[in-house]
C-alpha cells in the first residue's frame, strides 16, 4: 500500500529539536523503505560531512534518489557555488553518482501564490516574500511577516516538501532528503506517523568532494 502523509500533523512553528545537535541525520526504516533525512543548516561544515556520510560505506543504506530543498524553478544549479550550500552540494554528489535529483521547494512565484490564496485581495510582492523568508521564522504571535511565514510553511512549503519525499519513497526503497533542520522539525510528526521512530546520527567523519562546473538536471515526481 502506498505511503500517504497526514499533513494535519505538520507543526509550522519553531518545534523543539529531537536531539541536542543542531544538525543530524534521521534514519527511518519501515519494511523495505529507508529514509535518510539530513536536517542541516545549509552552510555548516558538519552538514556537508553528513551528505558525504550517507554516500559512504558506513551509511545505513545507500540512497537511490535525492530530494533536496531547492527552488523548483528550473534555474541551473551551476549558477551557485557547490561549496557554499549543502543543498546544492547534496544534489551534486547524488547527480555525479548517477542518482535522480528532485528539487522539492516551491519557486518564488509559487510561494507568492500560496500567500495570495491565504490573503485574498492583498497584494503580495517579491519584497513581501523576501521579508517573509527573512522574518526569523514562522510564528502567529510576532510580526505580520512571521505570520506570513507560518502561512507559507503550513499551506505551501511543508506540504510540497513532504509530498515529494513520499512520492520518492513510493517509487524507491532508499531516499535521501536534505532540508533545513527547522523543516525537519515541522515535518517530523508526519514522518513518524508513516514510518515510525527514527534513529539519529550526529557524529560523522570529515570529508569533502569537488564538483565545480557540474550541471544538474532535476526530475519532477509530483
Amino acid at each position: 500500500m502506498p505511503l500517504k502523509p497526514n499533513l494535519d500533523l505538520i507543526v509550522p512553528e519553531d518545534a523543539p529539536r529531537p536531539v541536542q545537535a543542531r544538525e543530524y541525520i534521521a534514519v527511518f526504516k519501515n519494511g523495505n523503505k529507508t529514509l535518510l533525512y539530513v536536517g542541516d543548516r545549509h552552510t555548516s561544515n558538519i552538514s556537508f560531512d553528513m551528505v558525504d556520510f550517507v554516500f559512504s560505506d558506513k551509511s545505513p543504506a545507500m540512497p537511490e534518489i535525492a530530494v533536496v530543498e531547492y527552488e523548483n524553478s528550473g534555474r541551473k544549479t551551476s549558477e551557485h557555488g557547490f561549496h557554499d550550500n549543502t543543498l546544492i552540494y547534496a544534489a551534486a554528489v547524488a547527480h555525479k553518482r548517477g542518482l535522480p535529483v528532485v528539487y522539492a521547494d516551491l519557486s518564488s512565484d509559487e510561494m507568492i501564490d500560496v500567500l495570495k490564496r491565504q490573503r485574498p485581495g492583498q497584494e503580495i510582492t517579491k519584497d513581501d516574500l523576501h521579508k517573509t523568508l527573512t522574518a526569523g521564522g514562522p510564528s502567529k504571535n510576532k510580526t505580520d511577516y512571521n505570520l506570513m511565514s507560518w502561512e507559507l510553511n503550513m499551506y505551501g512549503r511543508e506540504p510540497f516538501m513532504l509530498e515529494n519525499i513520499v512520492a520518492a519513497l513510493n517509487k524507491y526503497d532508499t531516499v535521501l532528503a536534505v532540508f533545513g533542520e527547522g523543516h525537519y522539525r515541522n515535518q517530523r510528526l508526519v514522518l513518524e506517523d508513516m514510518l515510525g521512530q527514527p534513529e539519529y546520527i550526529t557524529d560523522v567523519p570529515n570529508t569533502r568532494g569537488d564538483f565545480a562546473g557540474l550541471e544538474i538536471k532535476p526530475i519532477k515526481l509530483i
